[in-house]
Order: structure tokens, then C-alpha cells, then sequence
């Protein structure tokens, strides 16, 4: 049997669209329910599209629907032109006028020691984004919490089901306040830690300090259960700066306080960290204009960190 001729005329986005949903979700009803009509009226734009290009695009069994080779190229193809027109929307809108909201969720410690105090270059860079911040070590779902757009992460990763970039690998060095440099508490040798508070966070085990107390080859002679342990580190490094013992912490956490002499390094040693400082975001909202640019904005801050 020939088929009809294929019709000329345009497509119709409502049909396209309805088949383009049934086709992800496998099914009228959540087709109906994600685009907010009936499934008799998802069921009425797949029929109307089927007559427009003359061929089945579905098989329709009692309960379920099952793609037919048409329908399942169609479906990939529409799939994927309706995700590049979102994007293309979405970065319309921040070339308008109106600025775009980025939420950032960001452990802590980087919020406190390394971000915030840079944030007002991005600003300046980026006036036509709202940069909306939020400092947690809660884990977020990103795949189901729509409010959030990235997250800043210090683990080991993978990320399933994430688009996940390394931002930076440090090293865990001890530090201190100059004050401990001065007097009868000198330290001039790992064993001196032995007479110190060693100031611990959220690591569970003590393993960095057990890393790097073993690479000194003082594991033996030093006491982990000393000093003061802390939720988070830079309140660790704040009592560092205070001049309440010695914290340990990654390069880019101790960088500004180093610079600024709140902090000295007492020894040269320092450990790799098991962890990284991650970049996490959806993969539909990754080539965004909106997080493309902070991803970017990002990279060029820890290349002149």
C-alpha cells in the first residue's frame, strides 16, 4: 500500500510536543499529566501528527504504548531539538533585561574561606545575573530539586546522573598562627606537635591528620585526641588565626589567610587530599548561559588562586 503524500505544511508544535512527551514517558496519561491536558487530548495530537506524516509512530496495546522504528527516531530527534530550544530560551532571557537568578549550594568552608570574599568580581562581571547563595553540607538531590541550579562539593565523586566537573585537587598542610612561631612553643619539628592542640573537623577518623602525622613519620609520638574538633573547617582555621592549636586544610581553604599573615605554614610537608572541590549541576541545566558562566568565572578564579 503507498502511503499518502507528506503533507507540506508546517508541523504543528502542540502536536509535536504531545508526542514528543508521550514518546519519553511511555504513556497518554503522563504525557497528560506533565503538559497539564487530558489524555484524550495527547491521544487526539499523536493521531493528528501520525495523519500529517502518514505513518504510525506508536503501537497502541491495551495498557502501554510501544514506539514503532518512526517513532522511536522521531522521539530521539524531538527530544533532543526541544532540549536545544530550551537552552535557546534560556539564554534569550539573560540577554533581555530582566537578571537571571543562579542558586548556588556551596559546603561551607569554601563559601566562607575562598568564595564570598571573591563574589564581588563576579558581580561586576555579571551584572545581568542574581547569584543566589546558600552554605550547606546537607546533601542535595539536584536531579529532583528544581530551586538549586549548582552545587559545590568537596568528595571523592563520581556523581551518577550529575554533570560533574573537577575544579581543584589540593594538598592538606598544617597551619597556625605566627604567635606559635614565638616563644617557649616553638615548632621547629613535626614532633613539636606533640606540646599542641591539633584543631580537627568534620573528617571522619582523624584521617587527614593521620596522613600527614604519618608522612612526618610522628604518628607514634603525637595525639590526635587533643584540641578542639569542629562541624566545619574554617571555624578549625579560625581558631587557628585565634591562636588555639594547629589545623590542617586544603591550599586553597589557607591561601588568603597565608597571604594576609593570619596563618604561616610551620612545616613544608603537606599530604595529597583523598577529596576535590567539585562543580555539580544537571545535565539539562549545564549549557545554560547562566551556569556556563559561572562554571567559567570559577575556572579563571582557582587558575589565579
Amino acid at each position: 500500500m503507498t502511503s499518502p503524500p507528506l503533507s507540506r505544511a508546517p508541523v504543528p508544535h502542540a502536536a509535536l510536543r504531545a508526542f514528543e512527551a508521550a514518546a519519553r514517558l511511555g504513556s497518554f496519561k503522563a504525557a497528560a499529566a506533565e503538559l497539564g491536558v487530558t489524555p484524550a487530548a495527547i491521544s487526539h495530537q499523536v493521531k493528528a501528527l501520525e495523519e500529517h506524516l502518514g505513518v504510525s509512530l506508536f503501537q497502541r496495546l491495551n495498557r502501554a504504548l510501544r514506539l514503532l522504528p518512526a517513532g522511536a527516531a522521531l522521539g530521539e530527534a524531538a527530544e533532543r531539538a526541544f532540549a536545544d530550544l530550551d537552552r535557546a530560551l534560556e539564554q534569550a532571557r539573560l540577554t533581555g533585561t530582566d537578571r537571571a537568578a543562579l542558586s548556588v549550594s556551596v559546603v561551607p568552608s569554601l563559601a566562607a574561606k575562598w568564595l564570598v570574599p571573591r563574589l564581588r568580581r563576579f558581580r561586576d562581571r555579571h551584572p545581568e545575573i542574581e547569584l543566589r547563595l546558600g552554605a550547606t553540607d546537607a546533601v542535595i538531590d539536584l536531579a529532583r530539586d528544581p530551586g538549586v541550579d549548582v552545587a559545590l562539593r568537596y568528595g571523592t565523586g563520581p556523581y551518577p546522573g550529575l554533570h560533574a566537573e573537577r575544579l581543584a585537587v589540593g594538598a592538606l598542610t598544617p597551619v597556625c598562627s605566627p604567635l606559635l612561631l614565638k616563644g617557649r612553643a616553638v615548632l621547629h619539628r613535626p614532633e613539636d606537635l606533640a606540646h599542641q592542640d591539633l584543631l580537627r573537623d568534620a573528617l571522619p577518623d582523624e584521617a587527614g591528620w593521620l596522613a600527614w602525622l604519618t608522612a612526618a613519620g610522628v604518628a607514634d609520638r603525637v595525639r590526635l585526641d587533643r584540641g578542639l574538633r569542629f562541624s566545619n573547617s574554617h571555624l578549625a582555621l579560625d581558631a587557628a588565626a585565634a591562636g588555639q592549636g594547629v589545623a590542617l586544610a586544603p591550599d586553597l581553604l589557607i591561601a588568603d589567610d597565608v597571604r594576609a599573615g593570619r596563618l604561616v605554614r610551620p612545616f613544608a610537608l603537606s599530604v595529597p587530599s583523598p577529596y576535590a572541590y567539585w562543580f555539580l549541576s544537571r545535565p539539562d541545566r549545564a549549557e545554560t548561559a547562566k551556569v556556563r558562566r559561572f562554571l567559567a568565572w570559577l575556572k579563571a578564579e582557582l587558575a589565579g588562586a
